[in-house]
C-alpha cells in the first residue's frame, strides 16, 4: 500500500513539474542588432529538432516578438549557409526577452534581458559599450561608466524642470577622459531605450546610437 501511495505521489509530482514549465510556444524574443551586413536577409531560430518561422532582424527597432523553440538555440540565416550567426541561451526563468546581437569577429555576440525585469522599466536606459576604450556618461543626475564588453541599465535622475534631462558621454583615453557628446533628452515614461557605443569603422572613432521601445502603459483595475 505504502508503495502504491509512493508511486501515486511521483506521478502527481511529474505532472506538475510538466505543467510548471513552460511550453516552448511560450517563450517569446525580440531581437535588436546593433549593426548588421546589408545582405543578411531573413534569419530564423533552430534546434536540432525544430525551427522557428523566418523573420526580420532590425537594427533601428526591436523586431516582432517570434516564439523561440527553446530556451538553447542557434540564430541561422533562413535561406543560404546553415552556420550559426548567434548561439543563444535563455535565462531558466522568464517567459519574454530582448536579445541584443553584437557583431563579434564571426557572427554576433548576444546579450540577453529579460524584458519582464521590473528593474528595466519605462524612462530606463541600456547601455552596452561594444568599443574598445571605457566610456563614461550622465543622464540628468545619474552616472555611469562602462568598460569594454559589458552593458549596464541606468534610471535617469535630476530632470529640469521636470521636463528634459542634460545628458552627456565621453571616452577615457590614456591622456584622460575625451567628450564624446552632450544633448538633452526629454523625460519620457513611455519608452525604454538601448544605448551602443562602437567604433565606426569609417571614422575609425568611438560612436554611439540610441533605439527606442515603447512600452505599453500597464492597465488600471476596470478600464
Amino acid at each position: 500500500m505504502n508503495r502504491l501511495a509512493t508511486l501515486f505521489a511521483l506521478l502527481l509530482s511529474a505532472v506538475a513539474t510538466a505543467q510548471d514549465k513552460p511550453k516552448s510556444g511560450d517563450l517569446k524574443v525580440r531581437f535588436l542588432a546593433e549593426r548588421m551586413p546589408p545582405d543578411l536577409g531573413q534569419v530564423l531560430m533552430a534546434t536540432p529538432e525544430e525551427k522557428s518561422a523566418a523573420f526580420d532582424i532590425r537594427t533601428n527597432s526591436l523586431s516582432e516578438p517570434q516564439a523561440a523553440p527553446a530556451r538553447v538555440f542557434a540564430v541561422k540565416q533562413a535561406t543560404g549557409k546553415e552556420t550559426s550567426l548567434a548561439n543563444v541561451t535563455l535565462p531558466d526563468a522568464g517567459k519574454s526577452f530582448i536579445v541584443l546581437l553584437i557583431p563579434g569577429a564571426t557572427g554576433y555576440k548576444p546579450v540577453v534581458i529579460s524584458a519582464e525585469d521590473a528593474s528595466f522599466k519605462a524612462g530606463d536606459v541600456y547601455f552596452y559599450n561594444h568599443g574598445d576604450k571605457p566610456v563614461l556618461g550622465y543622464v540628468g543626475t545619474a552616472t555611469f561608466i562602462l568598460q569594454p564588453g559589458k552593458g549596464q541599465t541606468l534610471t535617469p535622475k535630476g530632470a529640469k524642470e521636470g521636463k528634459y534631462y542634460d545628458v552627456g558621454f565621453g571616452v577615457r583615453e590614456k591622456e584622460g577622459d575625451k567628450a564624446l557628446s552632450t544633448t538633452r533628452w526629454p523625460v519620457e515614461d513611455k519608452l525604454r531605450s538601448y544605448v551602443f557605443f562602437f567604433v565606426n569603422p569609417t571614422t575609425k572613432l568611438l560612436d554611439f546610437r540610441a533605439v527606442d521601445e515603447f512600452i505599453e502603459p500597464e492597465k488600471k483595475p476596470g478600464t
